[in-house]
């Protein structure tokens, strides 16, 4: 297996990120097609994005503090938990069972990703030669690739939008027996003992975890609602499609050349610019108002989402002592979850009262003031040196 990591785990990531596809960029026209408002949408991604949020440091300290409840452990269970939900929807049942396993399915997904990053750098932590970035370039490749087959089953039969959902989940179940093994990867117990003490010692951290909650307000109201701005500047699902596409696409050459990016402009500076990129690039929609303007803003992945991800997950890789990597990869993800919740929550309210382009004027302008006070703390840790 070490002779093919680099493969063995960029599929890995792939299944995941397939998986994630149908989670992040359909469950608005999937409830949609099963009439479900906006704002019920909203509701239902907020609480998953909420739940998410909450297991996500919960599981990762207590597989930090357990000497026998592992890696391999939670991936398998979350795995297993999305499988047997998803399973049961093509079942008839009542809707509020309906929404109810539909949000535990998605529940898991979002759960599981700050785990497969943890799989990857618990074997970069162990010298083995594995290429992050570059994986994670190829996951975004598959993204891409699996938004264009979703949007065309999605014209066909939803059940054949959730069977491929289901499929990729059960790949990421065989890759977690195949690649992360049964022992031995858990990290040592913690010397801090809580989120306050790693406050103190990661402060500029935590600020730039409360810029990212800002940005990726922005950023979920345009995953989770990207389908109602483009109906509202003439497109379609076939544009949905292509737009997932195109920023998923333009995220593969940013991660395969992120290696050669982080040493020659620093983690750092990557951060800031990134954040940058990440505040404004929705203004090519408000200001063209048209298809063209939501494809250049996902063009814009290349310098914004496709930076800023990767240089966060080495950033807390590098800073953090050992004890506190896996829960710093959790505490990233659930600020992201965090943003999440509130933008699906508050961006079904707008839809519905104002519209979607009004909406995205708003989460726009928090975005900016997210991208301001993560460059401030970037800024400070750079010379703090923490």
């Amino acid at each position: 297996m070490k002779k093919y990591l680099n493969a063995s785990y960029a599929l890995y990531l792939s299944l995941y990120w397939m998986s994630a596809c149908f989670v992040y960029g359909y469950t608005r026209l999937f409830l949609d097609r099963l009439g479900f408002s906006a704002r019920q949408v909203g509701l239902v991604l907020a609480l998953d994005c909420a739940a998410a949020m909450v297991l996500q440091p919960l599981l990762a300290r207590w597989m930090e503090k357990s000497g026998r409840f592992t890696l391999r452990h939670v991936l398998l269970l979350l795995c297993l938990i999305c499988l047997l939900a998803g399973g049961l929807l093509f079942l008839p049942q009542s809707r509020a069972v309906f929404v109810c396993l539909f949000m535990v399915m998605s529940i898991m997904t979002m759960t599981i990703q700050p785990f497969t990053n943890a799989v990857g750098f618990e074997r970069i932590n162990r010298g083995e030669k594995l290429n992050y970035a570059a994986t994670r370039g190829v996951a975004s490749l598959a993204f891409a690739l699996i938004s264009k087959a979703y949007a065309a089953l999605a014209k066909v039969d939803l059940d054949w939008l959730l069977a491929l959902y289901l499929l990729c989940t059960a790949g990421i179940l065989i890759g977690s027996l195949l690649l992360v093994q049964g022992t031995g990867e858990a990290p040592k117990p913690r010397a801090r003992a809580d989120h306050g003490a790693m406050l103190k010692a990661y402060p500029a951290f935590f600020g730039m975890l409360l810029g990212t909650v800002l940005m990726f307000f922005q950023h979920g109201y345009l995953d989770g609602y990207l389908y109602d701005v483009i109906l509202s500047v003439g497109g379609d699902t076939r544009e949905l499609g292509t737009a997932l596409l195109i920023g998923a696409g333009v995220e593969t050459p940013m991660m395969l050349l992120f290696a050669f990016v982080a040493k020659r402009f620093g983690v750092n500076r990557s951060l800031r610019f990134s954040a940058a990129a990440m505040a404004l690039k929705t203004w090519f929609i408000l200001i063209f108002r048209s298809v063209w303007g939501v494809y250049l803003m996902r063009f814009c992945h290349f310098f914004s989402y496709a930076l800023l991800m990767p240089s966060l997950v080495y950033y807390a890789n590098e800073r953090m002592a050992d004890s506190d990597k896996v829960t710093g990869q959790a505490l990233i993800t659930g600020a992201v979850s965090l943003a999440g919740m509130f933008s699906y929550l508050t961006g079904g309210l707008m839809v519905s009262a104002w519209g979607a382009m009004r909406g995205l004027l708003l989460v726009t302008l928090v975005g900016m003031a997210g991208g301001a006070l993560f460059i401030f703390f970037a800024l400070r840790d750079q010379k703090q040196k923490i």
